[in-house]
């Protein structure tokens, strides 16, 4: 990181400060023996934020079984934690939003944090999970990162927030190629100055990286990192592909099937739109969650009805391979069958248009000798951050990430020329040496080797989409072969 840009930022005199008030909770439940006395007369001495725990206690989204007139009996109701978390809650927003600037795009800030505030606490709540309160301030608090830079670095931040198009999923990756920082890291070095505990800055320093997080706040920080994607299914123009990521990740994480997925998607819009009011935050008009919902259907039911591709043999790859399903289970990302599918209908669009077709295979390095160590956990785990990453990384490009065999990611890029494939591999390959390093994952960091190659119209190379992928699968056994942690890149002959 560069430490002179983080000072910069944090020093800047304009970045929100805790109010007293919070000051005072969290130095009360740091005490072993705080009352909950102490915690009430502590939250009612503040008439204004007790009034707003108080009818957000009250409200339908808790569904408390009976009204709660005091602050001391909505800790009874409640508990001591809930009760600190809304008040730190109500606090944070009010200091945050005392920034009068039009110039930081507050209303698109509020609406991703307050949505995935209500996601993650509804998701907790479906998984069992015991951190309901703290996901909820994790989902709001998420980005504070982004307002401590703009206020740190002014213009500069405000160039690069306008080359993500508004495209939250682009920010990361343009942050750190241009400060070598990233907001989660500077959101929680702000919480950290604020004193609070380590399971309400967790989800603010790994929410855009969740598998990275410690083991002990691994639920918490991925129930945030699923309520962003909620945020997606309900702002994005269509919805559909941020759904299958949905249910992706919410079967594998906590095992709830597609079926609640669905019921989850309709509480957390009715739940964002009660909690926007009682935080008097804007979250834009409300959306039609049945649409929603019956599109992503329909996409699913379209994609189960595709018939299998064939092989020249006349054999389905289908009952070639021994995954047929649409999606790896473990990293989320498109099976071989399902890749060579949509592969071979870009392949054959690109030609008939002359346009270009890109293709990376992405092999993992050293990755037998970490099988080798028994070590499941840090297995898996480099798999999926590996493959959240690359899906970071192409997807806001149009482009496809698959699972291609054990340690193998297969990736189609659209439209990609020789350089643009040769770009794309080079930060590729930096970006997860540089990532990894932070990934609590034994053994690390982590490499890469990379093979490319494209299909480009003048140029006499490909018949089909398998010779394309199996050129590129020579390249990466050309970089792994050179000692892994490097690129090869197809050069094309000129057509005769």
């Amino acid at each position: 990181m560069n430490q002179e840009i983080i000072d910069q930022i944090l020093s800047c005199p304009a970045l929100p400060s805790l109010p007293a008030v919070a000051v005072q909770v969290l130095d009360l439940t740091r005490r072993p023996d705080v009352s909950r006395d102490d915690l009430a007369v502590t939250i009612q001495n503040d008439q204004g934020l007790s009034a707003k725990v108080l009818k957000t206690v009250n409200s339908s989204f808790y569904g408390v079984r009976r009204p709660c007139s005091t602050i001391n009996q909505a800790i009874v109701m409640l508990g001591m934690a809930a009760v600190k978390n809304l008040a730190l809650s109500f606090s944070l927003v009010s200091a945050v939003n005392q920034d009068g600037s039009s110039e930081f795009d507050f209303p698109s800030y509020w609406r991703r944090g307050l949505y995935t505030a209500v996601a993650a606490k509804c998701i907790a709540h479906e998984a069992g999970l015991a951190t309901e309160e703290e996901a909820f301030f994790g989902g709001l608090l998420q980005d504070v990162g982004m307002v401590g830079m703009f206020h740190g670095l002014q213009r500069q931040y405000l160039q690069v927030l306008l080359k993500t198009g508004g495209d939250h999923r682009l920010l990361v990756r343009h942050e750190l190629a241009e400060f070598e920082l990233q907001h989660p890291d500077i959101g929680a070095m702000m919480c950290e100055r604020w004193k609070l505990p380590q399971e309400l800055i967790m989800p603010v320093r790994f929410h855009e990286r969740p598998t990275a997080a410690p083991p002990e706040h691994a639920d918490l920080v991925r129930a945030v990192a699923l309520g962003n994607t909620a945020h997606d299914i309900l702002t994005d123009a269509d919805p559909t592909e941020s759904f299958r990521r949905f249910s992706d990740r919410a079967a594998l994480w906590f095992d709830i099937d597609a079926d609640a997925c669905s019921g989850l998607i309709r509480r957390i819009s009715d739940g964002a739109r009660q909690v926007s009011t009682l935080f008097r935050l804007n979250i834009g008009a409300s959306v039609d969650v049945e649409a929603i919902l019956a599109r992503a259907q329909h996409q699913r039911d379209a994609l189960s009805r595709r018939a299998p591709l064939q092989t020249s043999h006349g054999a389905s790859l289908g009952a070639l391979l021994s995954d047929s399903q649409e999606f790896d289970a473990l990293t989320g990302a498109l099976t071989p069958s399902a890749a060579l599918i949509r592969a071979a209908a870009a392949f054959a669009s690109a030609s008939a248009a002359r346009k270009s077709l890109g293709v990376l295979i992405v092999g993992v390095d050293r990755f037998t000798a970490l099988s080798g160590k028994g070590d499941q956990y840090a297995v898996d785990a480099v798999l999926a951050e590996a493959a959240y990453l690359l899906s970071e990384t192409v997807e806001a490009s149009g482009g496809l990430v698959s699972r291609w065999d054990n340690a193998t990611f297969c990736l189609l890029l659209p439209g990609f020329d020789r350089s643009d494939v040769a770009r794309a591999a080079t930060e590729i390959r930096a970006s997860i040496e540089r990532e990894s390093a932070g990934w609590s994952i034994p053994g690390g960091p982590f490499t890469v080797s990379i093979g490319a190659a494209s299909l480009e119209p003048g140029h006499c190379t490909f018949a089909r989409v398998e010779q394309l992928i199996a050129t590129a699968a020579r390249g990466m056994d050309a970089a792994a072969g050179a000692g892994g942690n490097c690129v090869r890149t197809f050069v094309p002959k000129l057509a005769a």
